[in-house]
């Protein structure tokens, strides 16, 4: 189940779909100026070509589906570029290289978002929020994503994330100053603490 289908609040995000859909309707997105998002588009899918999110889709489709609800709150090809490509340099370093030849813009705002190995969780949303409006919106549409299907993961990563995202996510909330994005937070926050409560109790809070 797509939680993004029954919440109104979610009208900002991309309808879910396969990989070649949502490539498809992304990149038609771009008719006037793409190659920047093809050539990241073509390299996060070499990334992660054997990776698979936890749910079990391929995981391609999750920086499709967070670059394709950033078009939708005004981004341009830069920050979805970034986008595409957010978890390549924590995923598979040895495309590092392939990231920053995509540019300065391209590469700092993915810098901005790849949490460094052993960083204090305040230090890493603070890191974000110093960088600035675009790589906020980036994490902010990243969290989104995860929140719309954490669901179908295994209950300790559920409730990490919605402990985490009550935690965190009001300083992303603001700094990236997308309401669309803001609002589907806060829907999918409450739809996944509503469910989490009536499975397991309110003691994960």
């Amino acid at each position: 189940m797509d939680p993004a289908a029954v919440l109104p609040e979610c009208g900002v995000l991309v309808p879910d779909a396969g990989t070649e859909t949502l490539a498809r309707r992304f990149l038609g997105r771009f008719a006037d100026d793409g190659a920047l998002v093809a050539a990241a588009l073509d390299l996060a899918t070499r990334a992660h070509a054997s990776h698979l999110r936890d749910e079990g889709a391929p995981y391609i489709v999750h920086p499709l589906r967070v670059a394709g609800s950033l078009v939708n709150v005004g981004a341009g090809p830069e920050v979805c570029a970034a986008a595409l490509l957010h978890d390549v340099i924590e995923d598979a370093p040895a495309h590092a290289s392939e990231v920053y030849a995509l540019g300065p813009r391209v590469g700092a705002l993915v810098d901005a978002v790849t949490e460094d190995w052993g960083e204090w969780p305040d230090d890493y949303y603070g890191r974000i929020i110093a960088a600035g409006r675009d790589a906020a919106r980036i994490k902010l549409a990243d969290r989104v994503d995860n929140l719309r299907f954490v669901h179908l993961t295994e209950p300790a990563k559920q409730v990490r994330y919605v402990r985490e995202t009550n935690r965190h996510f009001g300083g992303i909330v603001a700094a990236a100053a997308a309401p669309g994005l803001g609002d589907a937070l806060v829907a999918l926050l409450g739809w996944n603490h509503d469910r989490l409560v009536e499975g397991i109790g309110d003691g994960y809070t």
